[in-house]
């Protein structure tokens, strides 16, 4: 029986999508499965190739936004939140890591959606190699393409294994689904190694900067964006060294700057110096957000969000009066980017750029915020974990001071009394700075310190891997060679 997760579409899925030449992933106008000879007649042309590569952004964007997961995935386990489960039942347990239940849908442990942006991905590696370089706007589109291709695979593979651990890991886009074959779970270690091969290929492709369209800054991926992800990945594998490396380059050479104190929240609407990756979600580009598409509202209510009464995701107070206790005072953070934190039902508004599509009555709220993936402050604080791991504290230092004087809170000072280890300020200031940007949790779980920032995740499964999430039993059903995470096996 054939894998329809690992298959995507039904037939050979090409989404027609407006240009990106105008400067952002458009809404998708077409979403149909073709066959592999409408394929082959597809990509003809650089223009093809160009939309080819819209449609995987566009792709990458739904599953992040779908269900919230950015952020399901990444913040709500760390216990940033407290949800309330009068209002929102299918996520209030995760906090607590309980990833099954009664109330936790298989939506949270199915990973089509990742196989059909695969789809699409695995396609552009494909076709656009052998499209004449001479249909191209220039010589070097052809190799941004096929490299951001590369990029984009690399990343939503190493994204998959941070959720699931071992997943299959399919090269090879369907051409003829009466030939799709089942693929068993890959281990990580592999995969790894396949998304590190993949930003190689990327890196050849892309270069530096958004010189031939600015337009583009953070939501095109470029070399930076390459080295970001490879810093990450190499952080997770332990490698340390090369890490280290990987982050030095992208903040030696992507021309990245921290945004000024008076400018912060424009890090987070989106395109600022300070932005490596983003997901585009830009009102005047048709890509706000409503509530009735998802997004961030969930940490949005009144007065934020006129004439919405409901917080389904207050803060957890205990989570922030951790890690921001001694600076509360005098952090930029925690001055703007929470609202009412004390109260019991404090929001999180670091992304709350509301634009109203009705104006003045207010009825209809739109988010236009990007989605911070990569940022420099984010890989700063990443090589300075490198450094510190490898004994260079006296460069992984200044690296941290410079986060903390853009936030306006006391620099570290090793020599203080006071002062906690190296690595734990570090930690505790990416907590900080990236609180809600779908890093913690990752962040803990790869540092080990889960269960001392989020007293109700298990220890206990924290150790035996638990960690990690299950699959949905359904699909099962049509691939026999799949297994459960280990963990969760027996628990479904």
């Amino acid at each position: 029986m054939k894998n329809k997760y690992l298959r995507g579409f039904r037939g050979i899925a090409v989404i027609a999508f407006l240009s990106l030449s105008g400067g952002s992933c458009k809404k998708i106008l077409d979403l149909q499965p073709h066959t592999s000879t409408f394929t082959e007649a597809y990509f003809r042309t650089g223009q093809d190739a160009n939309t080819a590569i819209a449609g995987a952004y566009a792709l990458l964007r739904n599953v992040l936004l779908n269900n919230y997961s950015w952020h399901v995935y990444g913040d709500v386990p760390a216990g940033e939140m407290d949800i309330n489960g009068g209002l929102d039942a299918f996520h209030v347990n995760i906090q607590s890591g309980q990833f099954t239940g009664l109330n936790v849908g298989s939506e949270n442990w199915n990973w089509a959606s990742y196989y059909q942006l695969m789809q699409q991905i695995n396609l552009v590696i494909k076709k656009v190699p052998d499209i004449p370089i001479e249909s191209f706007t220039n010589r070097d589109q052809k190799a941004q393409i096929i490299g951001e291709a590369y990029f984009l695979r690399a990343f939503t593979y190493f994204y998959m294994s941070r959720i699931w651990g071992d997943v299959p890991l399919k090269l090879e886009p369907d051409l003829d689904i009466s030939q799709a074959v089942n693929i068993g779970r890959t281990p990580v270690a592999t995969v790894w190694a396949q998304c590190l091969a993949d930003c190689n290929q990327a890196e050849s492709g892309l270069v530096f900067g958004y010189d031939a369209d600015p337009n583009q800054t953070a939501v095109r991926a470029n070399k930076g964006s390459v080295l970001a992800l490879k810093a990450h990945i190499q952080a997770w594998e332990g490698d340390y060294a090369a890490c280290e490396k990987s982050a030095d380059s992208v903040i030696t050479y992507g021309k990245y700057i921290l945004v000024d104190s008076a400018n912060y929240e424009q890090v987070f609407i989106g395109k600022s110096p300070e932005g490596i990756f983003e997901i585009n979600i830009n009102y005047n580009q048709s890509e706000g957000l409503s509530p009735r598409t998802g997004g961030y509202l969930p940490t949005l209510a009144f007065p934020i969000v006129a004439k919405q009464p409901n917080l389904n995701w207050p803060l957890r107070q205990s989570y922030v009066n951790n890690i921001f206790s001694r600076d509360s005072a005098t952090d930029l953070r925690y001055r703007l980017f929470f609202f009412q934190p004390q109260s019991g039902s404090g929001q999180t508004v670091k992304y709350a750029n509301i634009i109203y599509a009705d104006g003045s009555a207010k009825n209809d709220p739109r988010l236009s915020n990007n989605m911070n993936i990569f940022r420099l402050a984010d890989i700063e604080l990443l090589r300075a974990e490198a450094l510190a791991a490898l004994g260079r504290d006296g460069e992984a230092i200044p690296l941290l001071n410079a986060v903390k004087q853009r936030a306006g809170i006391p620099t570290y000072d090793p020599t203080d009394i006071n002062a906690k280890p190296l690595d734990t300020e570090i930690l505790e200031e990416r907590l900080r700075e990236l609180f809600f940007e779908g890093q913690s949790y990752y962040d803990l779980v790869r540092t080990r310190q889960l269960n001392i920032y989020n007293e109700n995740f298990p220890e206990k499964q924290l150790n035996e891997g638990g960690w990690l999430w299950p699959i949905d039993p359904g699909m099962f059903k049509d691939d026999f060679t799949l297994t459960q995470t280990p963990y969760w096996k027996g628990k479904l």
